[in-house]
């Protein structure tokens, strides 16, 4: 591995995180604010259902499915140039988003974020992987786990804000063209400030490994969001079934390029190596928890108690200033427990879903709610940091980029899944029980019981990913794993 700039010079490594966080920022903030908007979208463009859904979605699947081609591209031609370059693609469909006139023309815009995203993304892991060492790559760690939380809170109070000020009374379209500026700073400053890295031996672009792998991610991340919500038509179990043979394809594949000679997009053998197969299991498990207790909560406290949206949101502000907090004292724990602060991570976020499981039963008044959220998003506030820098640390600078993209495609995926799977418990038992939404909650009714349940599953896969984690931290040593 080599930099173009030679010297790892600690105003470099900084100036590089400056705007690399705005790439981090707006991809995270891209996922979510659009949910907001979704009423007014519908009735401005006269969209359907099934159009509405897939302006969701739209983004999530490209994003996840070109995650893997984009760390390697920048790999082979540079990661500053790579980021810019995705910058460039998303701030194109930002504009293209805001002046959408059909909803065919938004789900195409919002798709082609998602690619400019997944060019981002792996370039700014792999980067803070390669730049920083030691405290000062927990720091920083933890710096993009802080601004990870802000862009979840900020997509919700944004997008309302916006939307309530009516600009030009360009109305939705504002949350669009908010990123345009984001981007243009980033643009400009780096194209001076971003040090750039890649290998030092060049390749080509292992075509058909890129084409198999999208289409396998393609395959089965369609189908696990839409659906549930969708009632699972013929295409979406068809999809489940061919990613199967796609994913052995695309193994076969690209252990054949290796063998030849080549270098593939992912190389298998990476997998084998010392903590980074149970690392990326851990990180599926704990992000499948996250992303599907957001779903269950959300319908527990609108379908269940009877709230309306903003009530809801406010429930999650509590968990996004505990989640930022953790993120700042992220590396303070790694220093002072090592080995122990993701154990410590996972036992507090262990103990919030566990309140959230006996709230759910007994048909609690909402307020262990709130401590149980705060609880949460303190811990996963610890935990992100550390778990993307301990299963980084795993691999050679060399590998920085492909494991980065690999560890970005574990996250989607993982929130795929444990989606899926709450989606499933949440209506097969709601919708089995035949009860009255408000009044059943309160008694630890139909709802109640189905978002216990659901939640139950959260504290399994993190209770595994817990497990996974020890093993993990058995198999290297604390200034390996946590440094």
């Amino acid at each position: 591995m080599k930099l173009t700039q030679k010297e790892r010079q600690r105003a470099g490594a900084n100036s590089s995180l400056a705007v690399l966080l705005a790439g981090n920022f707006v991809t995270i903030l891209d996922l979510f604010i659009v949910n907001v908007a979704l009423p007014n979208i519908q009735r401005d463009l006269h969209a359907s259902n099934a159009e509405l859904q897939m302006i969701m979605v739209a983004y999530s699947v490209s994003y996840g499915a070109m995650l893997l081609n984009g760390a390697r591209l920048g790999d082979f031609y540079g990661r500053r140039r790579m980021f810019l370059s995705g910058m460039a693609i998303f701030a194109l469909a930002s504009l293209l988003c805001g002046i959408a006139l059909s909803p065919w023309s938004l789900i195409a815009s919002r798709a082609l974020q998602g690619i400019g995203a997944a060019l981002m993304m792996p370039q700014a892991y792999a980067s803070l992987r390669l730049l920083f060492d030691g405290d000062e790559r927990r720091r920083a760690f933890a710096v993009m786990g802080a601004v990870q939380g802000i862009a979840g809170a900020a997509s919700q109070l944004l997008g309302g804000g916006l939307m309530a000020l009516d600009i030009g009374s360009l109305d939705w379209r504002l949350i669009f063209f908010v990123n345009l500026p984001i981007a243009a700073y980033a643009l400009i400053a780096g194209k001076w400030f971003i040090v750039e890295t890649r290998d030092a031996k060049s390749a080509r672009l292992d075509l058909m490994g890129a084409l198999l792998g999208a289409s396998a991610l393609t395959a089965i991340l369609l189908p696990a969001m839409v659906g549930q919500e969708q009632h699972w038509p013929w295409w979406t179990i068809l999809g489940l079934l061919l990613s199967v043979p796609l994913f052995a394809a695309f193994i076969a594949y690209e252990n054949r390029v290796r063998r030849l000679g080549g270098i593939p997009i992912i190389d298998p053998s990476l997998f084998k190596k010392n903590g980074v197969a149970l690392g990326m299991l851990a990180s599926f498990l704990f992000f499948s928890a996250i992303s599907s207790f957001s779903l269950s909560l959300t319908i527990f406290l609108q379908i269940g108690l009877g709230q309306s949206p903003l009530q809801a949101a406010m429930l999650f502000l509590p968990s996004t200033v505990a989640f930022f907090a953790g993120s700042v004292v992220s590396a303070w724990f790694a220093k002072r427990l090592q080995h122990g602060a993701p154990t410590f991570g996972m036992g507090v976020f262990s103990l919030g879903l566990l309140i959230a499981v006996i709230d759910g039963f007994v048909g609690g008044d909402g307020s262990a709610l709130t401590v149980s959220v705060i609880l949460q998003g303190f811990g996963q506030g610890i935990i992100i940091p550390l778990l993307l820098n301990m299963v980084l640390s795993t691999v050679a600078d060399t590998e920085a980029g492909m494991a980065s993209g690999v560890f970005s495609t574990i996250q989607t995926a993982g929130s795929a899944f444990g989606v899926t799977i709450v989606g499933m418990i949440l209506f097969g038992i709601s919708n089995g029980s035949g009860a009255e939404p408000a009044s059943a909650v309160r008694t630890a009714g139909a709802y109640g019981t189905a978002f216990a349940v659901a939640t139950l599953y959260n504290l399994v896969a993190v209770a595994l990913g817990l497990i996974l984690f020890r093993a993990l931290q058995k198999g290297t040593t604390i200034d390996h794993a946590c440094r």
